[in-house]
């Protein structure tokens, strides 16, 4: 389903200040369009969940003792910095939504940390504000997902949330200050909101597309190595001005994924490994890794058979890398595998150098994880093949020029020799893990083994 809105920007109206406060879409508010045609305003008090997280294993629950029904759930975003950063990412992107529908919220508004509003300031925000919410329906028509109940989804800016806590048991400075630190404990705020909206809803469909190359073993075929790169990027600008470029492209994001995935189909085709490997380029990642998630809940062949996936999204292909960051390797046998076709192409492997990012949840490898699928997403390090820095300073003009801008085409500087090694690097990994004699096998004590595969068969952690 796609919602858009309609009619005037919605607003949010918090009716506890002596003039009702407005904040409306595209200036305090980025929001998510609702499921239902027509004007469809929410009313609703306000309960602070912390960083919303809850996880049983962790001994974890922000929504402890709070009472939540009916409610907005107010929550930080992020996670704290004692978790380690794919778990972090994991709960952030999971736990906030799930967490306060389970505990009768009808909304979800996020407020930002100190570390998020550094991270992203709130201009690169506001782009968002206008666009369409897909979703993912059921055979019954509603909507499928973390807390797909939720009537409200929206971020908010920091004078938005500060009027928000204003007469509270904190207000949102004293909120921000104690989250830098992991301290923080939720409690109800005074007052409720408002938010006027109107959307239309209309029924859209994208496919997958997906290619399956037999393995050459007899005993070993029935198993099956992913391998995924969406196919989608963002669309068209909205109101462009005369002559001004409104197509965004996507060159970087994610054509070199799906160039690198035709590429390895072509060299794995001449010489199958032992293990079967299926191709999907996925629709819809941007939209929030729908084409994959549908894939995960309806696959095209029984999810047991899939051992494996290696995930290719946006490599930086302008500068020549010297490492790699494997996220997800090192939870399961996947990392002998990346470490191998590394090392055959003289890169490093290095950990995770922004994880205020989040990376890990953020792209198609991750609803394959969440149906327990041991996996891995490459990204190009930040290191140079002359050991310096370089490739830092590239991807920071990237992110900052081109990344989800009409500039990301192929008038960048694209280096064919450096994506050509990138491919070679992808196609090792592939082979390693399609040829080896045992499938990949999540590491005994992995917090995603544990969660998402319990009974699945584990390995010794190797020491390091």
């Amino acid at each position: 389903a796609e919602s858009r809105m309609a009619g005037a920007p919605a607003a949010l109206v918090l009716d506890r200040v002596e003039a009702p406060l407005v904040r409306t879409t595209g200036n305090d508010m980025v929001r998510s369009p609702g499921d239902r045609a027509g004007p469809d305003p929410v009313t609703a008090g306000l309960v602070f969940v912390g960083y919303g997280l809850k996880d049983a294993a962790l001994g974890i629950d922000d929504f402890a003792g709070l009472d939540l029904q009916g409610k907005i759930a107010i929550a930080l975003t992020g996670a704290p910095a004692s978790l380690d950063t794919e778990t972090a990412a994991h709960l952030a992107r999971t736990s906030k939504a799930i967490g306060a529908q389970a505990g009768g919220a009808i909304g979800l508004v996020q407020v930002r940390t100190l570390k998020e509003a550094a991270r992203l300031p709130w201009d690169k925000m506001l782009p968002r504000a206008f666009q369409p919410r897909r979703a993912l329906v059921g055979a019954d028509g509603k909507p499928l997902g973390d807390g797909s109940a939720l009537k409200v989804r929206a971020t908010i800016s920091d004078e938005a949330a500060a009027a928000l806590f204003a007469g509270g048991a904190m207000d949102f400075a004293a909120v921000r200050a104690a989250a830098a630190t992991g301290n923080t404990k939720g409690f109800a705020l005074p007052g409720s909101v408002t938010i006027t909206r109107s959307q239309t809803v209309a029924t859209v469909t994208s496919p997958n597309v997906l290619a399956l190359l037999p393995g050459s073993d007899p005993k070993l075929a029935n198993e099956i190595v992913l391998i995924s790169a969406h196919l989608d990027h963002v669309g068209m600008k909205a109101n462009p001005k005369p002559g001004e470029d409104f197509i965004y492209n996507g060159a970087m994001d994610n054509a070199a994924g799906t160039t690198t995935l035709l590429e390895a189909a072509t060299a794995l085709v001449k010489k199958p490994p032992r293990r079967s490997v299926l191709f999907m380029a996925t629709t819809a990642e941007e939209s929030g890794l729908l084409g994959a998630d549908y894939f995960a809940r309806q696959p095209s062949l029984p999810m047991a058979r899939i051992v494996a996936a290696v995930n290719i999204d946006m490599p930086l292909l302008t500068c020549d890398f010297g490492d790699i960051v494997a996220f997800g390797a090192d939870r399961s046998t996947i990392s002998g595998a990346v470490n191998a076709a590394a090392k055959a192409q003289r890169v490093s492997v290095s950990p995770d150098p922004q994880p205020e990012e989040a990376i890990f949840t953020r792209s198609d490898h991750y609803p394959l994880v969440r149906a327990g699928v041991p996996a891995v997403f490459l990204k190009t390090g930040w290191k140079d093949a002359k050991g310096g820095m370089t490739c830092k300073d590239a991807e920071s003009r990237f992110r900052l020029n081109n990344y989800h801008e009409v500039s990301d085409q192929l008038d960048l500087p694209f280096d064919w020799a450096v994506a050509a090694k990138w491919t070679r690097l992808n196609i090792g990994i592939i082979r390693n893990l399609a040829d080896a004699r045992q499938k990949p096998l999540w590491y005994a004590g992995d917090y995603f083994g544990n969660a998402v595969a319990p009974g699945a068969p584990k390995a010794a952690r190797p020491a390091r």
